[in-house]
């Protein structure tokens, strides 16, 4: 398998805190929620400036608990970018363990080459730590992969 080459994404903890606060408040009510990571490249890395909550639409029953952006939404996301910005991450959260489920798969929102998916496992009820969660990177040839706890090191730095 030919890899993405590894573009480091810096994220401010700002974003890791407004990230998490988004996701226990679906998840006190226990709906799962989605989000995106906006970022500006640099020039051998991207800068995350900022979390982008979506319209959605959140399900909970017996079968478990899911998410999907609003079709208003998946048509009008690239509204939501100034000229200089990209989405690079989709970040969500799942009641239980984190892994991404054929849904996750089906209902991806990002699918550039390189692009990140981050699950966050327990509706984010302590604050989230990368290593902790599942992190997948989208390469077109293969579809989604899991990145080792090297490979997260390797596309996340967190910054103050």
């Amino acid at each position: 398998m030919t890899t993405v080459p590894t573009v480091m994404h810096l994220v401010p903890q700002r974003v890791l805190d407004e990230s998490r606060a988004f996701f226990r408040s679906r998840g006190a009510h226990y709906f799962e929620g989605t989000a995106l990571w906006v970022g500006r490249p640099r020039e051998a890395d991207v800068e995350i400036v900022r979390l982008f909550v979506p319209e959605q639409i959140a399900v909970s029953d017996e079968y478990g608990a899911s998410v999907d952006l609003t079709p208003r939404a998946h048509y009008t996301l690239t509204d939501h970018l100034a000229d200089d910005e990209r989405f690079y991450v989709r970040i969500h959260a799942h009641p239980r363990e984190a892994y991404h489920s054929p849904r996750d798969d089906a209902n991806a929102i990002l699918t550039h080459e390189g692009a990140l998916s981050v699950v966050v496992p327990d509706f984010a009820k302590d604050p989230i730590d990368l290593q902790r969660c599942a992190v997948y990177r989208y390469q077109r040839s293969w579809g989604w992969f899991r990145l080792d706890p090297e490979g997260i090191q390797a596309v996340f730095t967190i910054i103050p």
